[in-house]
């Protein structure tokens, strides 16, 4: 409910702007005239670098936070199999230990329930191996049950990486290495998932997870003018017009 809650109190202070209500302007300078510092010659810090903000990981892909790197990988994967997945004998997975605890239990192998599929290392990482994304359409439409998806996950192994441990103690990381039946291997390591604070996400996939989220809203069209006009939101004289838009009226090109 949290997620939820705070949109929901984006939405009604938007819709009270809207109506010309204004919060009270005096409150900040009240605070600052009026509380006094601990100790002498007390500053507020304004550096950026120095705050939380700068160092928020933004996931690439839709699932449990744990998996992006599983899923970074899978996907690498995928483009490298060229249609061999009916050719796949193994799949070993390496990660951390708190990590194998919660999303490859035994449950999460058999999930019965979107809810649990888009946790499950298992799951997301065979859609990912054989479609090259993990995407929200992926689980809306049950993706996760279909029966290549479960051949795949009955071939997955996950165990502790120890490489991964020595390097980065308290990463998010992860390997995934197929065995082929005829011997032939691909190992994929991601140490770092895209979208960490130490690897930002890139302007392709953020456009990328934007566009998989929004064309089916406001279209191909509205999408792109979304993003142009975020582009210049610093020049934007109507904010109105990028609302206008989001509401996804007057849509020419449907998904």
């Amino acid at each position: 409910m949290g997620l939820a809650a705070t949109a929901a109190d984006g939405v009604f202070a938007t819709r009270l702007a809207a109506q010309g209500f204004t919060g009270p302007s005096g409150t900040l300078e009240w605070l600052a005239s009026k509380m006094k510092p601990s100790k002498e010659g007390f500053a507020v810090d304004l550096e950026l670098a120095r705050y939380r903000l700068p160092r928020v990981a933004f996931k690439r892909f839709p699932i449990q936070i744990e998996l992006q790197a599983v899923a970074e990988a899978g996907a690498s994967l995928s483009a490298q199999m060229k249609g061999r997945a009916q050719d796949i004998l193994a799949i070993t997975v390496e990660t951390y230990p708190g990590i194998i605890g919660r999303v490859a239990e035994p449950t999460k192998f058999r999930p019965q329930t979107k809810g649990t599929a888009d946790h499950s290392l298992p799951v997301c990482l065979a859609m990912a191996l054989l479609d090259g994304d993990v995407t929200a359409v992926q689980f809306e439409k049950d993706r996760w049950r279909a029966q290549d998806v479960m051949v795949l996950v009955e071939k997955i192994t996950v165990k502790p990486g120890e490489s991964l441990i020595a390097k980065l103690s308290k990463g998010r990381g992860a390997s995934v290495e197929i065995v082929f039946a005829d011997g032939q291997s691909l190992r994929e390591t991601v140490e770092v998932p895209e979208g960490d604070a130490e690897r930002p996400l890139s302007r392709a996939s953020l456009e990328r997870k934007f566009t998989n989220f929004a064309v089916p809203v406001v279209s191909n069209v509205g999408a792109e003018r979304v993003m142009s006009l975020v582009d210049g939101l610093e020049e934007l004289k109507d904010v109105g017009e990028l609302t206008r838009v989001l509401r996804g009226a007057g849509k020419q090109n449907p998904a």
